[in-house]
């Protein structure tokens, strides 16, 4: 949580037992909504949210969530969890005071993006700025490895991360998605046409 943004949205990390499904089959629930940035797939489990993506056909959503948890019992059912994270993205913070992210990673990687989540909105960073704030200063490789790897776009801020000499670098789900979601968060307001108009401020 930072001063930018005042909702709280904090990482419950997923146990392997869970992940696996020992015990019980882990269920997650998926639906897809209309966000800023076009419609996305969110999906949750009975702690949080796990999963969100863009909902673009060439990226087979449902295919990669099943992927992404081949061990899970998956279902298409809307919970109010998903409508939680949909506000967000439209940082409607007075609506959410809170939010728990409820992912599966390594503990490097739960670094990572538990750093990424305190990136204010309209700020920039790199992935050196996060290897050296996490103690790990010769790790700036590992870490855009780990900030590529966050299963829950935005709501984990992996857009916010840029190159040291300060050219945008790379995007899991396109840099000109990038590009528009940083414009939007500098300029507050969601008319821009994805142009690179932001002025970076590093955090």
């Amino acid at each position: 949580m930072n001063e930018m943004d005042p909702c709280k949205v904090y990482i419950e990390p997923m146990t392997r037992e869970e992940f696996m499904g020992k015990g019980k089959p882990l269920t997650i629930n998926y639906s897809i909504l209309a966000a800023p940035f076009g419609h996305v797939l969110v999906a949750s489990t009975p702690k949080g949210i796990c999963f969100l993506m863009p909902a673009a056909m060439k990226w087979e959503p449902v295919l990669t969530l099943k992927r992404h948890f081949p061990k899970a019992r998956i279902r298409c059912r809307a919970v109010a969890l998903h409508r939680k994270a949909v506000l967000l993205l439209r940082h409607r913070y007075d609506k959410v005071p809170s939010l728990c992210l409820h992912l599966y990673g390594t503990p490097f990687q739960l670094e990572v993006w538990r750093d990424l989540l305190t990136v204010p909105v309209g700020m920039v960073t790199t992935y050196q700025n996060i290897a050296n704030r996490i103690g790990r200063p010769k790790s700036a490789r590992p870490v855009g490895q780990a900030v590529g790897a966050n299963p829950v776009m935005c709501l984990v801020p992996c857009h916010r991360v840029v190159r040291t000499n300060g050219t945008l670098g790379g995007y899991r789900w396109d840099v000109s998605r990038k590009i528009k979601l940083l414009n939007q968060e500098a300029q507050g307001t969601a008319k821009n046409k994805g142009h690179i108009s932001w002025e970076p401020t590093l955090f």
